[in-house]
């Protein structure tokens, strides 16, 4: 078997984001993108980080950046769509999770799909959109 230093970063972002020790996920995140800089997981990592530790701003960079590399990232549309609500840009971040629910959809993300329906249900209801 071969060693694979992206997927051990990965594996050590996501216990520390499941501990919720979010700045040592972030510094695992930065040295994974530094490291392999078209790893579109690292930059999704890092928009997870921020996100928890409310810098949003760096938040959608993050996921930007994860999109620019692999336009089939779901979760990071999603991710994208749900940061952006938080800064009032309601129909833009509608927009977001209607793009991430067709390619869960694409993906058979039946989980996803529904996660994303109570989002886009929860942004109607509170907005009319």
């Amino acid at each position: 078997m071969e060693y694979n230093i992206e997927e051990e970063y990965c594996k050590i972002i996501q216990s520390k984001i499941e501990l919720q020790d979010f700045d040592a996920a972030l510094i695992n995140a930065r040295k994974l993108v530094k490291y392999a800089p078209d790893c579109a997981r690292g930059y999704y990592y890092q928009g997870l980080c921020y996100y928890a530790l409310s810098d949003f701003d760096n938040s959608i960079n993050s996921y930007e950046k994860c999109i620019e590399l692999n336009h089939y990232f779901a979760k990071a549309y999603y991710n994208l769509g749900i940061t952006i609500y938080y800064l009032n840009k309601v129909k833009e971040a509608k927009n977001y999770i209607e793009y991430a629910y067709k390619l869960f959809l694409a993906q058979e993300d039946e989980a996803a799909c529904a996660k994303c329906i109570d989002s886009l249900e929860f942004i109607k209801e509170e907005h009319g959109l």
